[in-house]
């Protein structure tokens, strides 16, 4: 029997669990989501929707969205997940998809078939193995979106056993690897989806209290906001026992903040990518910043300080880009680290790196030292162009409501960050933000955000 179909039997065996509840919408057992899957059956019976069959899916969670997906999954076919603040265009055509299906909240959809799709011959190999597989793109970050094929046969391998049942806030988006993640373990072992319309901290820290929410997946990004609403008190947060946070660099002034705000959960940092999936690991502690990746089937291997990986669960290639693993399997994530035995640590991107007359700058360990100042709220660190010295350091900075002055503010933080790093990383200009420093993702987006002027 295919992992497929015993995950699939495994959900029939929790029935009467409650599977999804929140989002404003009425609540379902996992009995009742699995009618949902068997009505999509129906439906894609008459759509003529065949095994190898590639189907656009742009849905946030529902009990509606959840059971097309694996229903489009048990057919063998290949459900491409598509961004839903993106024009769907160019996204359908890199994923060679033969139809979009857009699923809303309420359990509503809309059907458009596409002719004439493209085919890959990535997409030829899927097929005659007779898997189901889905497409998930990249945040395009460093140029557009990237279109990954993985097999759901071996996106399930870390699945085979079931972890703790937990009520878990479907947070990070469908769309995402880690969203996916989130849905796949939950659903694994038996625990309740719980889905939410807004992701801004007062309405999270709400849905925690009124939900009971156990686990919270998320960004540290999305964290530093937490730690710095005043809603928190407002809220009864007890229920909440697992925080996760992945994506990008956590720094320790918040990790510090976050325990000090949740000393009864255990926090913990998880890794993935969308070409790796997301290998189980462990956290050294609550309060550090060193991880281990432990999962089966998973290799990983650090060169010039770049971590590499090998595992079951890798990407087939890109449909819009060529491969980038060599021939040997390993897969080079572009992520620095540092190494202490089986533990790493991470210090950022090697494609956000600067370069200062040739002395290299991870925005991160700037971004840290700026987040030791209590008055700040969040700070993104990028490179900017410069006629002598290649590049030079700039920070955008956003203030919490008990900052002092701008201009008090930017000479604080420039002293402070003269003080603690060296010369060439000390940002040349700092700006004082308004708005959020992250995009839909809760992500750190190296844009530049609206400057205040002066």
């Amino acid at each position: 029997m295919s992992r497929l179909a015993n995950f699939l039997e495994q959900l029939r065996n929790y029935s009467h669990r409650l599977c999804i509840e929140g989002g404003g919408g009425p609540s379902y057992t996992y009995g009742e989501m699995l009618e949902q899957l068997d009505q999509w059956t129906l439906r894609f019976d008459k759509l003529n929707v065949e095994p190898g069959c590639v189907i656009g899916v742009r849905a946030d969670y529902s009990a509606s969205a959840v059971s097309a997906l694996l229903a489009i999954f048990a057919r063998n076919a290949i459900a491409a997940l598509i961004p839903r603040t993106h024009d769907s265009t160019r996204f359908l055509s890199d994923a060679c998809a033969a139809a979009l299906l857009e699923l809303s909240v309420d359990g509503g959809y809309e059907w458009w078939p596409i002719s004439s799709p493209n085919t890959h011959p990535l997409m030829d190999r899927l097929r005659a193995a007779g898997e189901s597989g889905v497409v998930i793109f990249t945040s395009g970050s460093t140029g557009l979106p990237k279109a990954a094929l993985l097999s759901i046969e071996s996106f399930l391998y870390k699945f085979r056993s079931t972890g703790r049942c937990f009520r878990t806030l479907a947070f990070l988006l469908l769309d995402h690897v880690a969203g996916l993640d989130t849905l796949f373990y939950t659903l694994a072992s038996g625990g309740t989806l719980i889905l939410t319309l807004r992701r801004d901290p007062p309405s999270i820290l709400q849905l925690i209290d009124s939900h009971r929410v156990e686990v919270l997946p998320t960004s540290p990004s999305f964290l530093r906001l937490l730690c710095a609403s005043r809603d928190g008190n407002k809220h009864d947060l007890s229920s909440l026992k697992v925080i996760t946070y992945g994506s990008e660099a956590m720094d320790p002034s918040t990790l510090s903040r976050l325990n000090a705000r949740f000393p009864n959960a255990q926090i913990s940092q998880k890794y993935g990518t969308t070409e790796t999936g997301s290998p189980r690991s462990v956290s050294r502690g609550n309060d550090s910043l060193w991880l281990k990746i432990k999962s089966d089937g998973v290799e990983t291997n650090v060169i010039d300080n770049v971590l590499w990986i090998r595992s079951e669960g890798l990407m087939l290639g890109y449909l819009n880009a060529p491969s980038p693993v060599n021939e040997q399997g390993w897969y080079c994530t572009g992520d620095l680290v540092d190494v202490d035995g089986d533990w790493i640590k991470f210090r950022g991107r090697v494609a956000d790196t600067i370069n200062v007359g040739g002395e290299k700058v991870a925005p991160a360990e700037v971004e840290q030292s700026i987040l030791e100042l209590d008055f700040v709220r969040d700070a993104l660190v990028s490179g900017e162009l410069h006629t002598l010295l290649g590049q030079v350091v700039t920070a955008q900075v956003a203030l919490t409501p008990s900052s002092p002055s701008r201009a008090e503010a930017v000479k604080l933080i420039r002293q402070h960050c003269q003080a603690c790093l060296a010369r060439y990383k000390v940002p040349v200009r700092i700006d004082i933000v308004v708005g959020e420093l992250t995009n839909d993702r809760q992500k750190a987006q190296r844009v530049r955000a609206s400057r205040v002027e002066e």
